[in-house]
């Protein structure tokens, strides 16, 4: 498979009217559409990311098959808001779709997303087989382990591209939220990314932006993860994280688990790739 000539597609991102505005969005709430609602808005509205006509990749975690419960998948319900949100924004097309680790169709179901983002509206497309048909080959500029990746090309031909991770302790990486949930836009091998995770992780985020990044940290599942199984392994947090820098996402989402941004090697290595500061941005905070 040859590498594509094509880049990805222009993004719209608006400037962050700093007035209103702050990079990072944290809502506590038990109520999860007003909570997201209100993280999106307090990094500038819907409208900062996606336009009218514009066609829209939104990708889950819905690696495995396992009930929204047990908080290995992301929450159907934040996943359904944000494709209302992307329509009410004018999108023509939005897409969601994950590669999953369990059998796609039984995990799809089995999360609740499938039938949450149909009944919104979306197009909700299997990842079944690695083909040149649905994967393109893109060379990451600056890659220091991944030199070049396979990647769906509903990304790559995407107007915007929204990452709906959530917040969960990883076996290997430590934690999986936004940064590592681009695993799933990639074709590649997964054991290749895991021969030097953190490496791999930081390189396919510098080839592909997530546009907005909307964190579910309703519940954090704060051992056996990422596949979980169990209520017991789950801390309530009722916290639902936006910002349009996947990595400071992801330093907010780890202080949820005691944790430093520094503490996570693939976060390290964000900063010094130029993803932007772990350690400071500017955050708002409230309670609904």
């Amino acid at each position: 498979m040859a590498v594509a000539s094509f880049g990805l597609a222009a993004r719209r991102l608006l400037p962050l009217d700093t007035g209103s505005g702050a990079e990072v969005g944290v809502v506590r709430s038990t109520n999860i559409e007003a909570a997201v609602k209100q993280a999106v808005e307090m990094v500038g509205g819907i409208g900062r990311y996606v336009g009218r006509g514009d066609v829209v990749a939104v990708k889950p975690n819905i690696a495995f098959n396992s009930p929204p419960q047990y908080k290995a998948t992301t929450d159907p319900l934040l996943v359904r808001t944000i494709v209302d949100l992307c329509f009410q924004a004018g999108a023509s097309k939005v897409y969601v779709f994950d590669r999953t680790v369990s059998n796609p169709k039984l995990s799809y179901v089995t999360s609740g997303i499938q039938r949450a983002a149909e009944e919104a509206g979306a197009k909700v497309l299997y990842v079944d087989d690695v083909t040149s048909k649905l994967y393109k080959k893109i060379s990451v500029k600056d890659g220091i382990y991944l030199r070049d990746t396979l990647v769906n090309k509903h990304i790559l031909e995407s107007d915007a591209f929204i990452n709906l991770p959530v917040a969960k302790q990883h076996s290997t990486a430590g934690l999986t939220i936004g940064m590592k949930n681009l695993m799933g836009i990639s074709g590649d091998n997964r054991s290749r990314w895991h021969w030097d995770i953190h490496q791999a992780i930081s390189d396919i985020n510098m080839a592909v932006k997530s546009d907005l990044t909307v964190v579910d940290a309703t519940a954090i599942m704060t051992r056996r993860g990422p596949t979980g199984g169990s209520l017991s392994y789950l801390k309530d947090t009722d916290t639902i994280i936006a910002s349009a820098g996947v990595a400071q996402a992801d330093a907010e989402a780890t202080l949820l688990f005691g944790m430093k941004p520094q503490d996570l090697g693939y976060l390290r290595l964000a900063e010094e790739k130029g993803l932007g500061p772990i350690g400071s941005y500017s955050r708002k905070e409230i309670s609904l």
